[in-house]
């Protein structure tokens, strides 16, 4: 009850004091009753109410469901006629049931719950979410508001908190892609000799200068009284950097293709689980930034959670060119180890990016270009391996072997 309501309850008892009415003096009393009433319910209807948000599980494969709870508490002995809950939501994120959603905003949701709480009196709504689109998703802040049973007054209490739903690139199958799922890059290999493994010892050797001092066998050493450097097999696994392009135009201004940069990052990811499977070191590089604010950056490693790493990474990947994918090659690639093989995965091909993959080649690296978006190469690059992929591989995997032997020139035979 506001001023007015106080207004007019004074004026009725002042009234009923003038003219000594005992039933005006009850109305006055049952309605400056009811204005306490209202004014303590209000003041008080939001004290010990929490409100929780949580999931059953807050990492997601591209498709699968998860639970999200929203849970409401009032801890305290005046029950809740009424509360509104408004939860801010993505839009792009399926919700069922989907009844008390409302669209404010071109990006965002907000979710309408109803509640009616007794004394310390607990309630859960459950809803469904389905990842149907890869990104870091926020779920928050929310809002609470809620007043007397009378609904004259109301307050309402702003919760900045938030909880974070992970989705996963969508992951797709070598031949999906159009590739072979045993060479699928084809033959080409590195003219370096492939990286040795420490745990593979198969002599020692003279010390040579330059020789790394870490692999100085000592034992040897000692007994020959010179010095005796280690030497290791070539290590059976071969490290994979795989680096994604998601500029989709030659040109920024020209914008980007949001499809055609989703099937770029899941063409990634996709042949981040490929090497996992075969229990190569691999990494994945990005031109993008996370929303953590660092590059979309890790490193070759054959950590039995490496794939987990990468999935992260490229979850949380903004989708905005951050630079252009000729400048993080050159940034990495002193980084790799020898006879690392690099895949770049692109939708376009200007000179620059020409000229790098060039250059790579020469210095023994074995390079594959994964062109998407209907790619096409003009002239054959040198030494540099080419596939076109699509969301359509399969059936178009044919066709693409059959362009290849008319329109790409031989490589050059490894040095």
């Amino acid at each position: 009850m506001g001023r007015t309501g106080w207004t007019a309850a004074a004026l009725i008892l002042f009234i009923s004091l003038i003219t000594r009415n005992s039933l005006i003096f009850t109305m006055a009393l049952i309605l400056g009753l009811m204005g306490a009433v209202v004014w303590l319910w209000s003041r008080y209807s939001l004290a010990e109410v929490t409100f929780k948000r949580r999931f059953s599980v807050d990492r997601l494969f591209f498709g699968e469901q998860t639970d999200l709870l929203l849970e409401v508490t009032n801890a305290k002995p005046l029950p809740l006629a009424w509360l509104r809950c408004e939860d801010d939501i993505p839009y792009a994120l399926e919700l069922a049931p989907d009844e008390r959603v409302r669209h404010y905003q071109a990006n965002r949701r907000v979710l309408i719950n109803l509640f009616s709480l007794g004394l310390y009196q607990r309630v859960i709504r459950r809803y469904t979410v389905t990842g149907t689109q890869r990104g870091a998703w926020k779920y928050g802040p929310a809002k609470l508001i809620c007043g007397d049973i009378f609904g004259f007054r109301s307050q309402q209490l702003e919760l900045q908190s938030t909880d974070l739903l992970l989705v996963y690139p969508r992951l797709f199958s070598l031949p999906e892609l159009g590739l072979d799922a045993r060479r699928p890059f084809g033959d080409y290999e590195s003219r370096n000799r492939l990286v040795d493994d420490p745990l593979l010892l198969s002599g020692v050797r003279d010390y040579l200068p330059g020789d790394n001092f870490r692999h100085i066998h000592w034992k040897a050493t000692a007994r020959r009284q010179e010095l005796q450097t280690k030497l290791f097999d070539p290590s059976a696994s071969r490290p994979l950097a795989i680096f994604v392009n998601i500029r989709t135009f030659t040109h920024r201004f020209e914008g980007i293709d949001p499809e055609l940069r989703e099937f770029a990052i899941s063409a990634g990811a996709s042949l981040a689980r490929w090497a996992q499977q075969r229990g190569d070191p691999f990494g994945v590089f990005a031109n993008s930034m996370m929303q953590a604010g660092r590059r979309v950056r890790v490193a070759p490693s054959a950590h039995p959670r490496q794939l987990m790493r990468v999935l992260e990474a490229l979850a949380y990947c903004v989708g905005i060119p951050h630079t252009t994918i000729e400048r993080v090659l050159q940034q990495e690639v002193d980084g790799l180890p020898n006879g690392t093989s690099i895949v770049l995965i692109s939708a376009t091909l200007p000179e620059g990016l020409r000229r790098v993959l060039v250059e790579l080649q020469r210095r023994g690296f074995a390079v594959t270009l994964l062109g998407i978006g209907g790619l096409r190469l003009e002239q054959a690059i040198p030494g540099v391996a080419f596939r076109s992929i699509s969301r359509h591989g399969l059936a178009e995997l044919s066709l693409v072997k059959e362009e290849e032997k008319h329109t790409f020139a031989a490589p050059e035979p490894a040095g």
